[in-house]
């Protein structure tokens, strides 16, 4: 993550706040595809989708798609907080870092 931060503190003071929100939305559905990736069986997932209380029937999804990692079920099972747990940093909240008045 400090490649990251780095990137963040560095372009960070440029009035950039939706740049930013969008690149924090593409590293985690990319974070998501490589997750869904390991889990390789759509158990591993529906696994996760139980202890997060999924309500509904279970989906049957593509591990290896691309477009799987912007579906709702993948959202579900990791969600930003999940995201923030493990330590990632959000770009979203470098900036606002550097621009308190206009968080």
């Amino acid at each position: 993550m400090p490649l990251l931060r780095g990137w963040g503190n560095y372009f960070g003071w440029g009035y950039v706040k939706s740049l930013m929100l969008e690149y924090d939305a593409w590293i985690r559905r990319r974070l998501r595809m490589v997750q869904l990736r390991s889990w390789k069986k759509t158990k591993n997932l529906h696994r996760v989708l139980r202890k997060n209380k999924w309500k509904g029937e279970l989906p049957g999804m593509r591990m290896f798609a691309w477009r799987s990692s912007r579906s709702t079920p993948a959202s579900v099972a990791m969600p930003n907080d999940w995201f923030r747990e493990r330590g990632l940093v959000f770009l979203v909240d470098i900036y606002n870092e550097h621009h308190p008045q206009r968080g």
